[in-house]
């Protein structure tokens, strides 16, 4: 039997994407965002796939026997690849002239995994969290999900003519197998490696498999409800999905627990469909049903629209731009569902030809693309041209795994007995050790960073939840240091916080303990706070025009910095402190001689950026911090 088209599923697919729009916009409501728990559109979007995709597969080979794999990704194809490519092709065009040369690289690398469905890989290999945060430069971000799909596409349709051949009577149980195997290990793997879990199928199989099962069971009277149960359950279904959509705020460690409740709500609307379910015509409405229709190209282009609208910085605070991006979409989306997907999906063109145009228009998209980079490049004022790639993603981020450790720190080793050099500090120390952990074993020395956000190594006298954590913090990085008993200890204190006379000495002891076992220690004295964030305000005047930022970058007087007085005012006492101590084996390294002269500390050149904020080191920041540690270094290893 020829299953009914069901307008509910439409209407569906219309709020999820709905929901996912409005997280992408972030519309702020008295400082409150507007469906902060949008993203989980998608969690619905895996579930629809997985029930439709198996009703057309148990349909063509149960009822017709006539499932052919090759007509199956045929039709995944033609409905997929042709809307995809147009997207990229203009978000390409607007890439070229908009993004720093870095981000237009990344942005090639991240075209070129979508257009092949590997993006996920991408996405997770790159450190790319999916979030809010991390939306303005990223254009293509999105299709991650479209590559999870497809490669649920590559292996299902075996693995379900598999189970209908060889084991019929039992394709719930075997269902349900999966469906448990694949929840228990995303419920396992999520706090822990989250980017693995949010990205990949073997995490996010279960919500595919739960459609599946609705598919499977769609015309059995598992449980004979009445109407009025039907219509209850699915109204409970609507409100856990729009209660995750208002209340859910948290990408991380998800899918989760909490994404159960959309999953099911999702569940419950499909399994209770019934023509006099008041939700099923509440879903069933035009506008909804209409927003479904066009619900993939709606998905492919709203993303590229906010991102890049981020980017060229349009106030997107601004309730009215806001809807007119959103009407650009729904526009663009309809244009592209109704001359390139319903085109395509006619079978027209044949496959052969559709397969040998797209092989040949990715070769010379991507070729042009390649040998467009240099002179996208020569665009850009020097110091722009890597501003993205001078920031904390390659410097802390990028470092993740060796920053802010609760239970064991990281240990490079060089193969070399004695000789460690350990790195104790706050995220300004997290944003030289990478420069550093490549120099040390360059040189066999053995590294161990031991940095923690806001914990300096000092024993802080007030009682609170921030100091009670940086103290544990404290007396793990101690007893690590002490289990060696010799070695560099390189220790920088944030002259932000002045330390109580308590502190001070506890501080002074601790440190003449360690000279005293035979410890060498290198001070790193205050690193200059600057007054304002430097890769932003690059990037503000570079929005105005390339010629203003370079303008702006020939006089000295406009560089980003603070007032070298005024550093020494702020750092006095942190100075005072550390030129307390003397001793044949303490070493010092000042920072302010790097970048102050007489009259200011600053965070940039014509050419290079020190600084990725006000605080943090840039790569080339912390490659000029460990020029002077390497010296010291290679005094103390002669």
């Amino acid at each position: 039997m020829i299953k009914k088209y069901r307008e509910e599923i439409d209407g569906l697919r219309g709020l999820a994407v709905l929901g996912v729009i409005f997280y992408h916009a972030e519309i702020l409501i008295r400082n409150t965002t507007l469906f902060p728990g949008g993203f989980l559109g998608v969690d619905i979007f895996l579930v629809v796939s997985g029930f439709l995709i198996t009703r057309i597969i148990s349909n063509e080979y149960l009822n017709n026997n006539n499932f052919i794999f090759k007509d199956f990704y045929e039709r995944r194809f033609r409905r997929l690849v042709p809307a995809l490519l147009i997207v990229i092709i203009f978000s390409t065009l607007f890439a070229y002239f908009i993004l720093l040369p870095n981000q237009f690289i990344y942005y090639l690398k991240s075209a070129f995994s979508s257009i092949f469905f590997f993006s996920n890989f991408f996405f997770h290999y790159t450190g790319e969290a999916y979030g809010q945060s991390v939306l303005t430069t990223i254009p293509l971000l999105h299709t991650w999900s479209l590559s999870l799909e497809e490669q649920f596409y590559i292996f299902y349709p075996a693995f379900l003519i598999l189970i209908f051949t060889y084991g019929k009577n039992r394709i719930n149980t075997f269902l349900i197998i999966f469906f448990l195997i694949s929840l228990g290990f995303s419920l396992l793997i999520n706090k822990n490696h989250g980017s693995f879990n949010f990205y990949m199928l073997p995490s996010r199989g279960w919500e595919f498999i739960l459609g599946a099962l609705l598919a499977i069971n769609e015309d059995k009277k598992v449980f004979n409800f009445n109407i009025s149960t039907k219509s209850f359950l699915s109204f409970l279904g609507l409100s856990f999905i729009l209660y995750s959509f208002i209340f859910f705020n948290n990408v991380s460690h998800h899918p989760g627990y909490k994404t159960i409740l959309p999953v099911f709500g999702t569940v419950l609307i499909i399994f209770n469909a019934h023509a006099k379910n008041y939700i099923n015509i509440i879903l069933s409405n035009r506008v909804l049903k209409k927003l479904g229709l066009i619900s993939y190209s709606l998905y492919l282009w709203h993303h590229p629209i906010f991102s890049f609208s981020k980017i060229i910085g349009l106030n997107d605070q601004n309730i009215f731009i806001k809807i007119s991006l959103f009407l650009l979409s729904v526009i663009l989306a309809y244009l592209s569902f109704r001359y390139i997907e319903t085109t395509f999906r006619k079978k027209i063109f044949s496959l052969r030809n559709v397969l040998v145009s797209f092989s040949m228009f990715a070769s010379i998209f991507f070729l042009i693309c390649f040998f467009s980079i240099p002179y996208q490049t020569k665009n850009f004022p020097t110091i722009a041209k890597d501003l993205y790639e001078k920031t904390w993603y390659t410097t802390k981020q990028k470092f993740v795994p060796c920053f802010q450790r609760t239970k064991y720190f990281c240990d490079f080793k060089a193969n070399t007995e004695n000789k460690n050099v350990y790195l104790v500090g706050d995220s300004t120390m997290a944003s030289i050790q990478e420069e550093l952990r490549i120099n040390l074993l360059n040189k066999k020395l053995n590294f161990i960073p031991m940095t923690n956000a806001v914990c300096d190594f000092y024993k802080r006298e007030k009682s609170n939840l921030k100091n009670e954590m940086c103290n544990k913090n404290y007396e793990m990085r101690k007893n690590k240091i002490l289990e060696t008993k010799s070695g560099i200890i390189i220790i920088h204190l944030n002259h932000k916080k002045k330390l109580t006379k308590l502190e001070v000495d506890m501080f002074l002891n601790e440190v003449k303990n360690y000279l005293k076992i035979g410890y060498k220690i290198i001070f790193i004295y205050p690193i200059p706070h600057l007054e304002e964030s430097v890769s932003l305000k690059i990037d503000e005047n570079l929005k105005i025009s390339k010629d203003y930022l370079e303008n702006y970058l020939q006089n000295y007087n406009n560089y980003i910095s603070i007032e070298y007085m005024k550093f020494q005012n702020k750092s006095k006492h942190m100075f005072e402190v550390l030129d307390l101590i003397n001793h044949k084996n303490l070493y010092s390294i000042y920072p302010h001689k790097i970048f102050c002269n007489e009259n200011k500390c600053i965070g940039h050149d014509k050419n290079d950026i020190f600084y990725i904020d006000s605080l943090h080191l840039s790569k080339m920041g912390s490659i000029l911090i460990n020029k002077e540690l390497l010296k010291v270094v290679n005094k103390i290893y002669k």
